[in-house]
């Protein structure tokens, strides 16, 4: 059936209408990019009264309180009809918008409010649309910092926001994130169940670790990050992100809230006796890192069934290392003795490997130091370094993901010039940022 285009929003498009028939006189053979411009502007322009229209005819308690309907107060449930009719403004992403809505004052607890503000899902005095909010945390996040967001968000859509404002935002947004993620984190740690709806890695779960420096306020500190996602025909897909500046004790939890969260925690069956005790199989975790203790400490404090894999690039950098202690650094020596141990260790296993070190003598007491700081390596991490039989499994043997995300996810927002970071502050958009990068909402 055909409705009747109301009048208010006729009269606001043939207002543009007029507009843009202008500009073809006005601009009449100009260039691309003088057009494109100016009906830009003029179409800006028109958003805020046909934004308005459409609220109002859209929403039913403003025509009702026209015609005297009262309404029940949220605080006490006694009815009453409105007082006054009250003006707000907000803005907007098409642009800052005024709208009147009727305002009720119960008689029996004194309080005030409109059911249009309810309708729309506007908070008390709140001058900005979620729509606007949802863009300014967007690139708060996102950005080099918050005065280019600013900058970037008046260039795309001729809004100004003060950077101020994009920080405000940015942060509180982020530490309500992070609040929900430490609820989640002791929920998990307490009943062994994921504290959020399951998303689960398709694939294999793989879990990646690292660490990035971030300058803060009292100097340069780690920032763990955590990523996790499904490994499937050798891709690595579907990824999510944790990251916080932390011990690795208190690291652990939020990894394992993450990893509960894609599925880690699900029991895919039961071993032992029908009559007697049994024990939860979880699905298998593939653990890969750089060789870093805390990394290996934390896989065996919350994944039971695992697969650990240092990242084969860190192996064969400790090997370039002990071939520069023994033969020098750019010597045709050391290449051939680095390329051949690499060749060994990726294609016929570890034992060559720990051979070759186990001979090598160091020229030098300080190559003899390197020599033996890196046997005890490859010595202590030899069963995470089994790479043909990995390959074999079709699983990962390298963590290349995580530390491209320790660079767009952490470094490319926080290390730009002269930023120096507050703890609330940092991680405020460190959560924002790993809810972007992971594609999951940003609503708290």
């Amino acid at each position: 059936m055909d409705e009747t285009i109301p009048v208010s929003i006729i009269a606001c498009l043939e207002a543009l209408g007029r507009r843009l028939l202008g500009i073809t006189r006005e601009h009449r053979d100009g260039p691309l990019m003088e057009l494109e411009q100016v009906v830009l502007e003029a179409v800006r322009a028109a958003l805020p009264e046909l934004l308005r229209e459409v609220l109002v005819t859209a929403t039913s308690s403003i025509a009702l309180t026209k015609a005297g309907l009262t309404a029940t107060c949220p605080q006490c449930g006694k009815r009453t009809g409105s007082q006054s009719w009250r003006n707000r403004t907000v803005l907007t992403v098409c642009g800052k918008v005024g709208f009147e809505r009727p305002w009720y004052v119960c008689p029996e607890c004194g309080h005030g409010w409109s059911p249009v503000d309810e309708t729309l899902k506007l908070e008390s005095r709140a001058r900005l649309s979620p729509g606007m909010l949802e863009w300014l945390i967007d690139l708060g996040a996102s950005e080099d910092s918050f005065v280019d967001a600013s900058r970037v968000l008046e260039k795309l859509t001729g809004l100004v926001v003060s950077s101020e404002t994009v920080r405000v935002r940015t942060e509180e947004r982020g530490a309500l994130l992070e609040d929900k993620q430490q609820k989640a984190m002791a929920q998990v740690v307490g009943t062994q169940e994921a504290a959020e709806e399951l998303d689960r890695a398709p694939g294999k779960l793989v879990v990646e670790t690292d660490g990035v420096m971030v300058r803060y306020l009292d100097g340069w500190h780690e920032v763990k990050l955590g990523l996790l996602g499904g490994y499937v025909d050798g891709q690595l897909v579907a990824p999510s992100y944790v990251a916080a500046r932390e011990k690795a004790e208190v690291f652990g939890p939020r990894l394992l809230a993450e990893a509960a969260r894609r599925g880690a925690l699900e029991v895919v069956s039961w071993q032992g006796s029908v009559t007697g005790p049994a024990l939860a199989v979880l699905p298998e975790v593939v653990v890969l890192g750089d060789g870093a203790h805390w990394i290996w400490n934390l896989a065996a404090d919350y994944f039971g069934h695992r697969t650990e894999i240092v990242d084969f690039y860190h192996a064969s950098e400790h090997l370039w290392t002990v071939a520069k202690a023994l033969y020098g650094e750019g010597t045709v020596a050391a290449n051939n003795w680095a390329d051949r141990q690499i060749e060994n260790l990726l294609d016929k296993g570890i034992k060559l490997v720990l051979e070759a070190l186990n001979q090598a003598v160091a020229p030098t007491s300080q190559a003899a130091e390197d020599l033996r700081r890196e046997r005890e390596f490859f010595r202590s991490n030899a069963h995470r370094m089994d790479y043909p039989a990995f390959r074999q499994q079709g699983l990962p043997i390298g963590s290349g993901a995580v530390e491209s995300a320790a660079k767009h996810l952490v470094q490319k927002r926080f290390k730009c010039p002269g930023a120096r970071w507050s703890d609330s502050g940092a991680q405020a958009v460190l959560a924002v940022r790993c809810r972007q990068v992971s594609e999951r909402p940003l609503a708290a």
